[in-house]
């Protein structure tokens, strides 16, 4: 069975502040809703095991993406971050789906965003760099 939810994580600078990292994690959310998907919100709790959890930028920077098909967004989920982190100066985002996880680090080439769909739908790493 396909997972119900991924979550979007952004690779804020060191030097954000709490403010600037819901700001723009705020803004990713906004932006995500555009997607044909269940819900979209900020993550809420504990961040992942291996992560800082009293650090706010990694919590800020938690969106979930839910639905009980997220196959079909994927594509269309690569491609608005690629266009997000280059319009908001971020680094990149990291997305994990199951067990896949890829990192986002710009906007996304159409003919490269199939790459990243097949990472994710096959539970593989992939780093990739925007155009």
């Amino acid at each position: 069975m396909e997972p119900s939810e991924l979550v979007a994580r952004v690779d804020f600078d060191e030097d954000v502040t709490e403010e600037e990292a819901e700001q723009h994690t705020r803004d990713l959310v906004l932006l995500l809703e555009e997607l044909d998907v269940d819900e979209v919100g900020l993550v809420e709790g504990d961040v992942a095991v291996g992560t800082r959890s009293a650090d706010p930028a990694l919590l800020a920077g938690a969106v979930v993406v839910a639905g009980a098909i997220l196959k079909p967004v994927l594509a269309g989920l690569v491609t608005l971050l690629g266009q997000w982190i280059e319009q908001s100066g971020r680094r990149s985002v990291t997305v994990e789906y199951g067990d896949a996880k890829v990192i986002v680090k710009g906007r996304v080439a159409t003919k490269d965003v199939e790459a990243y769909v097949r990472a994710l739908n096959e539970g593989r790493k992939l780093q990739g760099a925007g155009d």
